[in-house]
């Protein structure tokens, strides 16, 4: 056996931030993307909230004039109407049909695009707006035609 020295620790070198070895390039800039699909969500749910609320005035006021109240809470019928309020209430229920359809299509829409919009960063901020309004639309609407519709009781 032969003696070796031993071997001395190496010595400590200063600290170098790690470079990227051979081929490296360095990666493109993210290109800013439209925010377009962002505002069309916002732009939708915004007028859609105002136009649900003001519908859900309309129609939960002459409901609750109509309604059959009770304890419990009310019922509407429209076979119990008169042919004066039935002639009264017919564009009122063209209203209530209108919002029904148009403002879930359009809420859904606006609901998508917000969530594509955050998902993709394409208007993030605005498709965040967008997605929390519409959202909401359906839930105030129908407190607020709730209310009303129990707080015009007996005014018919």
């Amino acid at each position: 056996m032969t003696d070796q020295p031993p071997s001395a620790a190496p010595a400590p070198q200063p600290f170098l931030p790690p470079y990227p070895g051979p081929g490296w390039a360095p990666t493109p800039a993210l290109e800013r993307r439209s925010s377009g699909l962002g505002l069309a969500s916002m732009y939708l749910s915004l007028p859609l909230f105002v136009l649900s609320i003001t519908a859900s005035v309309v129609v939960g006021m002459n409901i609750g004039r109509l309604a059959t109240h009770s304890a419990s809470g009310f019922q509407f019928s429209s076979s119990s109407l008169t042919p004066e309020q039935a002639s009264a209430f017919a564009p009122i229920g063209l209203l209530m049909g209108a919002q029904l359809l148009l403002g879930t299509a359009i809420g859904i829409l606006a609901l998508v695009l917000g969530i594509v919009a955050v998902s993709t960063r394409r208007g993030r901020p605005y498709g965040v707006v967008g997605v929390v309004v519409a959202g909401a639309a359906p839930i105030v609407s129908f407190v607020v035609y709730a209310a009303l519709a129990a707080a015009t009781r007996g005014t018919a």
